[in-house]
This record gives structure tokens, sequence and C-alpha cells, in this order.
């Protein structure tokens, strides 16, 4: 399915824009503008689930924020982030996820979902590069 399609089906369900979405393995990963994240996920995540049965795929939301450092803050799910920074290395961006070292391990044990930030990070952010500290 297209990008628009995927995106036109999550505004029928749930009357959410998503800022973005694109997908990764047997997964749906949408951007969904912060304010509409209740919306999106649905009562009891009724409306991840009604998704995913019409996708046919997993449904996963990350949550848009403005400032970069606040979507990193998010982004890991039950991982606790101490301090997001962006940093401008010459030509590049790079983003710079502080946490202490049991979060870490939370982090990169969940390697598919650390592989789904950095390509939100990229097309919405243009950070070329995520860090984990």
């Amino acid at each position: 399915m297209a990008q628009i399609q995927l995106m036109n089906a999550l505004d029928s369900v749930a009357r959410v824009n998503a800022k973005d979405c694109f997908v990764e393995g047997n997964s749906v990963v949408f951007v969904v503008p912060e304010k509409d994240m209740r919306q999106a996920i649905g009562k009891n995540g009724s409306t991840v689930e009604r998704m995913e049965k019409l996708l046919g795929r997993k449904v996963e939301l990350f949550e848009f924020s403005q400032e970069p450092e606040k979507f990193f803050g998010k982004a890991f799910f039950k991982a606790k982030v101490e301090k997001a920074e962006i940093r401008q290395l010459k030509d590049r961006k790079i983003a710079v996820v502080n946490v202490d070292a049991e979060n870490k391990k939370l982090i990169l044990r969940n390697m598919m979902r650390l592989k789904k930030v950095k390509e939100i990070a990229k097309r919405n952010y243009g950070i070329d590069e995520v860090r984990i500290r």
C-alpha cells in the first residue's frame, strides 16, 4: 500500500492526519501530532486494533513534536531519557540521547524500535545520526 493510502486509512478510521508513515518489516509506522495521539490510539487501543485488522500488519504510533528533543524523550516507550540534544557537526545533524545504563539496555534490546526512531528522525527532523549514550 502506498504511503498516501496508509495515511488515508488512518484518517478514515481514527479521524487523525498522520504527519508521516512508512512500512518497516511487518509494521506500519505512523507519526502522529501530539495533540492527536490519544485519538489515534483509541480507548484501550481500539483504534490501533481496528487499523491492524484493516491493514493486516502491526501498527506502531510515534508522537511528533515540533522540538526533536521532545520527540526523543517519548520515542523509546518504556526507557526514560535523561536528556536529548541536537548537535550540528559540519554538514551533519546528530542527536545525542543520554540515558542511564539500565535504560540504555532497554533501548538496545529493542533494535527494531531504535531503527524506526532513526528513520523518523531522518525523515522529519533532518537528523543524520542518533547516538545513545
